[in-house]
C-alpha cells in the first residue's frame, strides 16, 4: 500500500484550475522530487496535502485513509510533517528551545506522546541534541534562532518537522537561497533520512534532485506532464519546455 496517494486531484480559485486530474503515489521509505516551473501548482499540492486547501475533486488517502474531512492539526498527528519554503522559526528563542517546541508538540491519541516511548514527562536534552546533531546544529544549541545563517535557519526547521516523528516529510524548495555548501549539506541530510521515512520534496535545484531523488513528478500548469527517473525525464522535451521553453533543463553532471 501506499503511504500517501493523490487520486485525480484538483482545485480551482474562480476560473482557474491550479491542480487538475493529478495522480501520484509515494511508497515507504521513498525521497520523491516535485518539480516543474513556477506557478505550475507544486506548492498547491503540498496544501492539499496538509488540509490548507480543500480539493474541488479527487482526494488524497494516507496509507489507504482518505484525509478529505481531516483538519492540518488532524493530519499531522497521523504522522504528516511539512517544512515550507519560507521560515517560521521563534527567532527570539534558542536553537534548542525551536527544537524542544517541536518534540513538546508531538501528541495525539493516535500516536505516543512521550519521545521514544520511554514514559519520560517531557522531551530530554538527549533527544533535543540527537536531532540538533542530525540537521548539523549541535553546536548552535545556545544560540538564538535568529542569529543563524539562511542556510541554518532551514535545517532548523527541518529538525522542527522531525520532531514530530513524521513518517510523511514534506520539504518545499529546502535549498531556496543557499550557496553550494549549504546545498550539498542539505543534500546530505535528505539522504541520511533516506529510507527511515518518505520525503517528497518540492526543488528547483536539479543538481539537488537528481543527488536525493528516487523518482520525479514534473508539473505543468497544473498537471502531471511526466514522471520516472531523473534520467528518464530530465530529456525529455516536453520538460525542456516546460521549464525553458527551449535549451534544455540543467544537467547536474
Amino acid at each position: 500500500m501506499s503511504i500517501l496517494e493523490a487520486r485525480d486531484l484538483g482545485i480551482r480559485f474562480g476560473g482557474l484550475w491550479a491542480l487538475k486530474g493529478v495522480n501520484l503515489s509515494l511508497t515507504d521509505g521513498e525521497v520523491h522530487g516535485l518539480i516543474g516551473p513556477n506557478g505550475s501548482g507544486k506548492s498547491t499540492f503540498f496544501h492539499l496535502v496538509v488540509g490548507r486547501f480543500a480539493p474541488t475533486t479527487g482526494e488524497v488517502l494516507y496509507r489507504g485513509k482518505a484525509l478529505t474531512r481531516l483538519s492540518p492539526s488532524q493530519r499531522a498527528r497521523l504522522g504528516i510533517a511539512i517544512k515550507f519554503q519560507i521560515t517560521s522559526l521563534f527567532e527570539g528563542l534558542t536553537v534548542a528551545e525551536n527544537i524542544e517546541i517541536g518534540i513538546v508538540g508531538r501528541q495525539t491519541s493516535m500516536r505516543q506522546l512521550v519521545w521514544g516511548g520511554s514514559g519520560r514527562g517531557g522531551p530530554s536534552r538527549e533527544d533535543n541534541d540527537e536531532l540538533l546533531e542530525l540537521v548539523g546544529l549541535q553546536d548552535r544549541r545556545n544560540d538564538l534562532a535568529g542569529n543563524l545563517s539562511h542556510g541554518q535557519k532551514q535545517w532548523l526547521e527541518i529538525g522542527m518537522a522531525l520532531a514530530t516523528d513524521p513518517e510523511l516529510l514534506l520539504l518545499d524548495e529546502p535549498t531556496s537561497g543557499m550557496g553550494t555548501e549549504e546545498t550539498r549539506k542539505t543534500a546530505e541530510l535528505v539522504l541520511r533520512l533516506k529510507g527511515s521515512r518518505t520525503i517528497l520534496v518540492i526543488e528547483h535545484d536539479m543538481a539537488f534532485v537528481r543527488q536525493v531523488a528516487d523518482s520525479i513528478t514534473v508539473l505543468s500548469k497544473g498537471e502531471v506532464l511526466t514522471e520516472g527517473t531523473y534520467e528518464s525525464v530530465k530529456d525529455d522535451q516536453r520538460v525542456i519546455e516546460a521549464y525553458l521553453g527551449k535549451g534544455r533543463v540543467r544537467d547536474a553532471s
